[in-house]
């Protein structure tokens, strides 16, 4: 899989780069086939905002999370995505 960072309006260190990695792979256990992973890392006055893009084949995938500091918003965005994800796999399993 595919996994690219952008941060806007900061420079993301490498700590969180590798968090971000961490966190994004374990999406993976739940459809083997996401193609690639967009992050998307916004710091604006009035907080952190976390955006996740995934494609699998047919399928694209979107979850947005704000918070005060982008780990707790990074794990609550990756929860949301993996939802949409588990829910597809199971569609797609049941036909």
């Amino acid at each position: 899989m595919n996994i690219e960072i952008t941060a806007r309006h900061f420079t993301a260190s490498d700590k969180l780069k590798e968090l971000i990695n961490e966190k994004i792979m374990k999406i993976e256990k739940f459809n083997s086939g996401i193609m690639n992973c967009h992050v998307i890392l916004t710091k604006e006055n009035s907080g952190e905002n976390v955006e996740i893009n995934a494609h699998i084949k047919g399928h694209n995938f979107s979850a947005h999370e704000s918070g005060d500091v982008f780990e707790k918003s990074l794990r609550n965005a990756v929860e949301k995505i993996s939802i949409q994800i588990k829910k597809q796999h199971e569609r797609a399993k049941a036909h």
